[in-house]
């Protein structure tokens, strides 16, 4: 796999939080002069019932998402499909548009009960097929073996879960490694943190923080682990 080939094709940022945003017209107005007012332009609103969304198209997609549910809890998602700008330009719009959402729903006894961020990319490999090189180049396996499945394999792939290490990153992490089935000459590669609940009122977003982590676990950790450098 060619490391340097690494393409971000999703990035996202999700908050479960109590209590819940109260969601009405005077909050759903108020919300979007405070999203424009923070530098984050839209084009497009869509607001069923408790929940707000304001999508922007251009230059990059971008997609703001405030959610009242009816278990009593609030949410708050932020994510880019598509993107075309870096992740720094990301995180810089997430920590916009989290501070619009402050100043709106702002609360003493606030309490962020789980948190979660997902990175997608794509990398170039050196095979003619992403899945032949993580099976035989990766994994040491044979192509023969495959022939049990009595038919030819278009993708697979690999899924890891693995438990908060609370001295080192207190985040559950699962990443899953497969060809990527509309080009499979590339390798897609999912990452997911989940963080647990925070003990403390009034917890921070801390999205900077939450995205470099994940960045850097991908770069020193999964990457080395596709192309072989950890064995």
């Amino acid at each position: 796999m060619k490391t340097q080939s690494r393409h971000i094709v999703h990035a996202g940022i999700n908050f479960i939080s109590v209590p819940v945003p109260v969601v009405v017209p005077q909050t759903l107005l108020a919300f979007q002069q405070a999203v424009l007012a923070h530098g984050l332009e839209y084009n497009r609103l869509e607001a069923p019932k408790n929940t707000i969304s304001l999508f922007r198209d251009a230059p990059y997609p971008l997609q703001i998402t405030v959610s009242a549910h009816e278990s009593q809890v609030g949410q708050l998602l932020i994510l880019t499909p598509q993107p075309k700008g870096s992740l720094d330009l990301f995180i810089q719009e997430a920590e916009a548009a989290i501070q619009a959402y402050e100043s709106i729903w702002s609360v003493p006894n606030r309490q962020i009960i789980q948190a979660d961020a997902t990175i997608r990319q794509l990398y170039e490999t050196t095979s003619q097929h992403a899945f032949q090189e993580l099976w035989e180049s990766r994994l040491g396996q044979t192509s023969q073996a495959l022939s049990a499945f009595g038919r030819p394999i278009r993708g697979g792939g690999l899924r890891f879960v693995m438990d908060p290490v609370v001295e080192d990153l207190p985040a559950q992490i699962e990443v899953k490694i497969e060809s990527f089935l509309l080009d499979t000459t590339k390798v897609f590669v999912e990452t997911q943190f989940t963080w647990p609940a925070l003990a403390t009122p009034q917890s921070s977003f801390s999205v900077r923080e939450r995205i470099k982590k994940m960045d850097s676990y991908i770069e020193t950790n999964v990457q080395a682990f596709i192309s072989g450098e950890r064995k």
